[in-house]
């Protein structure tokens, strides 16, 4: 714990807790953004995923959310199994069903779906834990066309489903009028995906601001490796991101681990989840606002039990 002198410079006065830097937070954290894959002999990976799978199971992420303090996870489809989502639906079944000592532990997901899957099959997938649907829109992805996507944003309302929109977010003010139509949120992963210009001076972070201030758009503090032009945790030009939205609007963020961490380079390095963690420090230094983040959003945007 750190010291500091009072401005009388005749004693110490030990800081408050909740600012220390390194103390552990009396919430819990609802991760938003998790992946979890499972044996290609149940569930088979596309012809191009040659990613070893050994370390990403939900057992092994049942360990890492119990000694991470998670007590609300969202999973999120990996693109290694495209649209066949069992292994997912498998891994929320299994963790509601041994959900550790944590007895108040919840789980849903995201999933990816062809464009036009019956509405019988959405209303089961809405009772199995599925609380949104993944928009693959990326240049040089397989994904939907807009034209389906602008008819599935409509049908997946209907069961109060979010729209998890992958797009570079360089290129959102090109689409900004056409999903501000769509009914429901969007929620943009890992800060917006801002690839092409990684900088808060550009047209498509602008167009962000204002689909958070329709009360249309919530962003995830998720994987700055996926944004950062050189792979790395800690960029400055990521933080100006981060930072300009937590200005902007704490209220409209969520967090998550991005656990195992598929896209980094270095196939799943577990081991940056301590310095994720400390960075969110940085990012967000205010604790009322760390709370929000981490803890209290993911409530409102996916409907958890309080």
């Amino acid at each position: 714990m750190g010291l500091s002198v009072n401005f009388l410079g005749d004693k110490l006065l030990e800081l408050p807790e909740e600012d220390s830097v390194h103390s552990k937070p009396l919430w819990s954290y609802a991760d938003c953004h998790a992946q979890i894959l499972g044996s290609p002999d149940t569930y088979p990976l596309n012809q191009n995923s040659d990613v070893k799978i050994d370390n990403y199971s939900t057992e092994e992420y049942a360990k890492f959310r119990e000694d991470k303090n998670i007590n609300r996870t969202v999973l999120v489809q990996p693109e290694h199994h495209g649209t066949n989502n069992t292994c997912l639906l498998d891994a929320i079944s299994s963790l509601n069903t041994n959900p550790g000592e944590d007895k108040t532990f919840q789980i849903k997901g995201i999933i990816k779906i062809e464009s036009n899957l019956e509405d019988e099959k959405l209303e089961s997938l809405s009772n199995l834990g599925v609380v949104g649907a993944k928009f693959e829109m990326r240049r040089g992805f397989s994904g939907l066309s807009w034209d389906e996507a602008d008819r599935l944003a409509w049908r997946i309302n209907d069961f109060g489903w979010t729209v998890e929109l992958y797009l570079d977010g360089s290129d959102i003010h090109e689409v900004e009028n056409k999903i501000n139509s769509w009914p429901g949120w969007l929620v943009f992963p890992h800060l917006g995906q801002f690839q092409r210009t990684v900088t808060t001076q550009q047209r498509g972070f602008t167009s962000l601001t204002r689909l958070i201030d329709r009360d249309k758009a919530w962003v995830k503090i998720s994987a700055p490796y996926i944004v950062s032009p050189h792979d790395n945790l800690d960029d400055q030009e990521v933080t100006e991101i981060i930072t300009a939205l937590v200005k902007w609007a704490p209220e409209r963020l969520v967090w998550g681990t991005n656990w195992p961490h598929l896209e980094k380079e270095g196939d799943g390095d577990t081991a940056i989840d301590e310095e994720l963690l400390e960075l969110m420090n940085k990012w967000v230094p205010n604790e009322a606002n760390r709370k929000l983040i981490m803890c209290e959003n993911a409530n409102i945007l996916y409907n958890f039990t309080v």
